[in-house]
């Protein structure tokens, strides 16, 4: 336990004197996320009002929507549906079979998908319609700025999460001899690389975490962003993502030959590019995604940290967060494994 809380310390203070490591893991969130606020603060300004909901003459749910208080029922005849949607009349259309039809893809539709969801789930579960639990909280009790633009902010989030990419390169230069003099030194001594690379995991992962406690800081305190209802479950999906990013890191340390600086530079574009595709640069970019490759969301982790958070802090839903964690698991699961055969592997000629 000594020498672990030694190798911590050590690891740490190198850590921090490291300016690459402050400007990528502490400074530049902070700078996207003004940049963000600042380029979408007309678009965040709008407040979620009432929901237009068309229906049909002789549709069998009239009653329960009409008794969620921020929806408005219209009946429409089927010609008028597409048009009315066309001109977005109404934000949705759902028809006697209950299926939603929409122009679009937005918060607004989200909503309506989710009633839509318990209303299918009561029927199938043979629970009386009268039973429906009116008391879900669909929209915050606050004024949030709501908006499929909401979607930039958590995949901010969860890159910073994923950031741990880059202590998890460095802790790796500290243990290979042909890489830095402190791997000469570690190399010749009596201590075990599996020691010193979970005192190196352990410091990444505290260090991210403060990174990502300053991220969130500053978005709620300064920019005024109350992103988060759900604290367990997001808590839950940004530890799993430090922890991730860290075993990415450690992979790319000591899967390559190049120096540290290639290797960081792999790890910046690596996670910039898992975070374009979930949402972080365009929203747009993700509905895409989803529709033209629904895979590429449910296996991109950064994409599967955006999607948990924006489902359980505004929406409420926990559903099927448990694959996302499994997912997530198993990431760093073969990832660690496969970084610990490659560096047990390793050898060297002379020191």
């Amino acid at each position: 336990m000594k020498n672990l809380f030694r190798n911590c310390l050590y690891i740490g203070r190198n850590s921090y004197r490291d300016k690459s490591f402050l400007f990528w893991v502490l400074i530049y969130p902070l700078i996207l996320a003004m940049f963000f606020y600042i380029a979408f603060s007309g678009v965040m300004d709008m407040e979620l009002k009432n929901i237009d909901v068309g229906i049909s003459s002789e549709s069998s749910i009239e009653f329960v929507l009409k008794e969620v208080e921020f929806l408005n029922i219209y009946k429409l005849p089927e010609h008028e549906v597409k048009e009315r949607l066309q001109n977005e009349e109404i934000e949705g259309f759902i028809d006697d079979d209950l299926n939603l039809f929409v122009k679009k893809s937005g918060i607004r539709q989200t909503i309506i998908k989710e009633i839509l969801d318990q209303i299918k789930q009561m029927d199938s579960l043979n629970v009386p319609i009268e039973n429906f639990d009116f008391d879900v909280d669909y929209i915050l009790d606050k004024n949030q700025k709501a908006d499929t633009i909401i979607i930039v902010f958590y995949s901010l989030i969860a890159m910073v999460s994923a950031y741990g990419i880059f202590p998890g390169i460095e802790v790796t230069s500290f243990i290979q001899a042909n890489l830095s003099n402190i791997g000469q030194r570690v190399n010749i001594t009596p201590l075990k690389k599996i020691d010193f690379l979970l005192s190196g995991t352990i410091v990444s992962l505290v260090l991210n975490l403060l990174a990502n406690g300053l991220l969130i800081g500053f978005m709620k305190y300064v920019l005024k962003l109350d992103l988060f209802t759900e604290i367990k479950y997001s808590l839950i999906f940004i530890l799993i993502g430090n922890l991730f990013g860290i075993a990415l890191g450690i992979f790319i340390g000591v899967s390559s030959k190049q120096n540290e600086n290639v290797k960081t530079i792999l790890g910046i574009v690596t996670v910039l590019i898992l975070s374009f595709f979930s949402g972080m640069m365009s929203p747009d970019i993700k509905i895409m995604m989803d529709q033209k490759l629904p895979i590429m969301g449910k296996l991109n982790p950064i994409s599967i940290i955006t999607n948990n958070l924006y489902k359980v802090n505004l929406l409420g839903n926990t559903q099927n967060t448990l694959e996302g964690i499994i997912i997530l698991c198993i990431y760093c699961m073969v990832l660690s494994l496969i970084s610990y055969g490659v560096l047990r592997r390793k050898s060297y000629d002379s020191i």
